[in-house]
């Protein structure tokens, strides 16, 4: 198997480029460049160029009006050292498309210019199964880092006016930023491809319909998990949704428990299990 040098050079650069800018923490950095190595490292570039995609938008949006959202939400500080993400939020999305893009390295180790990857049954299944996967996640982090800037969420369920930053809320921003996420993802995929391989119209319509929908659906599949199965928890002292990477305990003084979600599963285990089903959908459309 060959080492793509290159790949390894592009992994270096962007996993150090995200904890000097405090978009990851130092674990998040070696679990980022690991991941975007699986994803480089491929005779097929799509893989790595979604995951560079996403990766630069979602840390693009996370800093938008971090002053903001950080009055919003008890967690890490993207504007300050320690980094926003850490290894095991990397992993939660990227798990499903880095699997796609080592199988279709191991399945695949060398590929003629003439070849179509969309030809290949097994190529086309793990392809649209990565698009599907990426398109979901990028959306959900557009839609939880600029969505949440909303005034008007709504609970996915109920449809009653909730708290920005409420597990489960949705909103038309959010929405709308969901199927530009999906959209962009699904066009990253169609032009990369017909640069890489012959690629029809059909194709490309096909891919750009795939990433747009993928993103909608994921990103509320996201909100359905977080509403039934997240708890949301409310710290009345300084009137901030707690998460993940809060440092005030779950059982402090002044922290309620607001809306009817389970305490199940983290943020992070949310967007995992959305991004399997919809990495799953995507494989099962290939099929059709």
């Amino acid at each position: 198997m060959p080492l793509y040098p290159a790949a390894l050079l592009i992994a270096t650069g962007l996993s150090g480029h995200g904890l000097r800018k405090g978009s990851l923490s130092a674990s998040g950095a070696v679990a980022a460049w690991a991941v975007g190595y699986g994803h480089l490292a491929n005779p097929l570039n799509v893989f790595g160029v979604g995951m560079i995609v996403f990766y630069l938008l979602g840390s693009r949006a996370t800093k938008v009006k971090a002053d903001v959202k950080a009055r919003l939400e008890d967690g890490l500080d993207p504007t300050k050292p320690g980094g926003n993400r850490g290894a095991i939020q990397v992993l939660a999305n990227s798990l499903p498309s880095l699997l796609s893009a080592l199988a279709f390295r191991y399945a695949y180790p060398a590929l003629s210019a003439s070849t179509s990857p969309l030809a290949l049954p097994l190529g086309r299944s793990l392809i649209l199964a990565a698009l599907a996967h990426l398109a979901a996640v990028l959306a959900d982090t557009l839609a939880s880092e600029l969505g949440m800037l909303s005034t008007r969420p709504y609970h996915v369920l109920s449809l009653r006016p909730v708290r920005q930053g409420t597990n489960g809320g949705v909103s038309l921003l959010g929405l709308g930023v969901s199927a530009v996420g999906g959209l962009v993802m699904g066009t990253t995929f169609a032009l990369d491809l017909a640069l890489e391989s012959a690629l029809t119209r059909a194709q490309a319509a096909e891919l750009v319909g795939l990433g747009t929908a993928a993103g909608l659906v994921g990103s509320v599949l996201d909100s359905l998990l977080g509403a039934t199965l997240q708890a949301t928890y409310l710290d009345t002292s300084t009137s901030r949704i707690l998460t993940d990477a809060s440092s005030t305990p779950r059982a402090a003084p002044g922290v309620v428990r607001v809306g009817s979600g389970r305490d199940v599963l983290s943020n992070s285990g949310v967007n995992f299990v959305t991004g399997c089903i919809m990495a799953a959908a995507g494989w099962w459309y290939a099929g059709l």
